[in-house]
């Protein structure tokens, strides 16, 4: 398997382009997955020696990365942050670490859409143009200032590929190195909440996780979908459940490893308690089912359309969606809606309440301090 590394600071479109690469690679037939490394990070408070949490995260993307080679997997796209003074991370597959540049003006402009305040988007411009002078010069750098998404990506897969003539004889030693993580530790307790596209489920998660960390309780959060990215030869499907669930069981012993007590996982309706059970053998498992009326789905739905839902992530069709997609999200919900509770979950229904009541309801039925 070869993978490409893509870092740079905030706002050079490392993100745009990983996914964009990734996709021109399944259309030609090529078996491929994607990941946001920043997905394996999430895990707070940071472990001793490791403030930035770049060995965590190499360790979860270690085992990620095995996991998509058993697959079948032939190149492995990933997206996301790195330690911009340190040499690229080697020795799991054949990697290739590109260091996407761009200009102030550049990355101030494409920083605006997410809606923060000017003074962060001012602090987080600078933190990256000194993280861009400090890069490790074993980074191939690439500016993007001005670029459009297509030649970007058009200049990313040619330098990829030109990388990749000098790197074949990597693979033998890198898949060793792939299975070379630490030893597990442990099964934390794992929440699970889930439930109906737009119900709410990421938001009451990350108030549950926001405040375990608050209070020093050393925790791991995960969105499910974001994990199951993957492309197999004459298949459409870019989302794959089970890929997600392996996944996520992978970062989540990366996550025990480092010390954490209790997993948050926010997934699809589709995934079912059954195979959670499955992917997490021996775990506390807790089991929250969401649900929202139709008018509140709809609702959060236009929110999400209109760019005030929260966080762009990988695969989300909802950013600019219009009425027909927002339609199905609603038929959707009400169709699962109907389907009966399955064992082991509790039903919540996040009509007209708010955030942080029902993110105490979490923690009270599934044991957490209060």
């Amino acid at each position: 398997m070869y993978m490409l590394r893509l870092a740079g600071a905030p706002g050079v479109g490392k993100s745009a382009v990983a996914w964009a690469v990734a996709r021109e690679l399944s259309g030609e037939g090529a078996p491929v997955g994607y990941v946001d490394i920043d997905q394996l990070g999430m895990c707070y408070p940071a472990p001793l020696g490791d403030a930035d949490r770049w060995t965590l995260k190499e360790d979860a993307l270690a085992r990620v990365a095995a996991q998509f080679r058993r697959e079948g997997v032939e190149r492995l796209v990933v997206s996301g942050v790195a330690a911009a003074d340190a040499p690229p991370p080697a020795g799991m597959t054949s990697t290739s670490s590109v260091w996407l540049d761009a200009d102030e003006a550049t990355r101030r402009e494409r920083l605006e859409p997410r809606g923060w305040a000017d003074e962060q988007v001012e602090a987080v411009v600078a933190a990256g143009t000194r993280d861009a002078s400090a890069a490790h010069p074993d980074w191939l750098r690439l500016d993007t200032s001005d670029d459009a998404l297509r030649e970007t990506v058009r200049t990313v897969r040619k330098t990829w590929e030109s990388m990749l003539a000098v790197e074949q004889g990597a693979c033998s030693t890198a898949r060793e190195a792939e299975e070379s993580v630490r030893a597990d530790v442990g099964s934390p307790r794992v929440i699970w909440i889930t439930g109906p596209r737009c119900v709410g489920a990421s938001r009451i998660g990350w108030e549950v996780v926001d405040g375990l960390w608050r209070e020093g309780h050393r925790a791991g959060f995960l969105d499910i979908a974001q994990l199951g990215f993957v492309w197999r030869a004459g298949e459409s499907a870019q989302r794959d459940e089970a890929t997600a669930l392996r996944n996520a069981s992978a970062t989540h012993r990366a996550f025990a490893s480092a010390g954490a007590q209790t997993l948050i996982a926010v997934s699809p309706f589709e995934v079912s308690p059954g195979a959670v059970r499955d992917a997490f053998p021996g775990a506390d498992l807790s089991f929250f089912r969401l649900d929202a009326d139709d008018a509140t789905l709809r609702a959060r739905a236009n929110r999400r359309a209109a760019g005030d839902g929260g966080p762009v992530l990988a695969g989300d069709d909802l950013n600019g969606a219009g009425p027909a997609t927002i339609d199905e999200v609603v038929r959707d919900g009400a169709r699962q809606r109907r389907t009966p509770l399955r064992l082991d979950e509790h039903l919540l229904d996040t009509t007209g309440r708010e955030v942080a009541e029902l993110a105490a309801v979490v923690r009270r039925m599934s044991g957490l301090p209060d």
